[in-house]
């Protein structure tokens, strides 16, 4: 009996082991943000948004909205772009998709995408959303949203 239930636990983690593994890194001393998505499959992903899509909607897209704000806690600037927009133009191809095994990185300087004075900002939120869709299978889709906040 017990031999049956590690094999239920056993079988029952390495299903839970994730598709798609997402990491978002801040580093502090360039103001640089990096984002890290993996796919840990044997399938190929394609991120959303979808060709011709220009909206960022929760449920719809991989984006990433920042807001910019001051000691007070006031919104001094926003800017929103999917995940592959600020990529080089050479890269933004490869950037939509997420190949077999691979893994994505994507680097985001916080200090040039703000417009304004730099000095006024105290704190950045950071909102990024991944939507995965598997192009074998377009029922497999990979959804997770990560919510953070970094000091100036």
């Amino acid at each position: 009996m017990r031999k049956i239930l590690l094999l239920i636990f056993v079988l029952y983690s390495l299903a839970g082991f994730a598709q798609i593994d997402v990491q978002s890194l801040y580093d502090s001393s360039t103001e640089t943000l990096t984002l890290l998505v993996k796919n840990n499959t044997g399938k190929l992903f394609r991120l959303c948004p979808f060709p011709g899509q220009d909206y960022y909607e929760p449920g719809s897209a991989s984006f990433v909205i920042l807001q910019y704000k001051d000691v007070s806690g006031k919104v001094l600037f926003r800017r929103s772009f999917f995940v592959s927009e600020q990529l080089p133009i050479s890269e933004s191809t490869k950037g939509k998709f997420l190949f077999k095994y691979d893994e994505n990185k994507y680097v985001y300087n916080l200090e040039k995408l703000y417009e304004g004075n730099i000095n006024d900002i105290y704190e950045v939120d950071v909102h990024i959303q991944i939507e995965a869709v598997s192009l074998e299978d377009k029922k497999d889709v990979y959804k997770e949203v990560i919510d953070k906040s970094y000091q100036w």
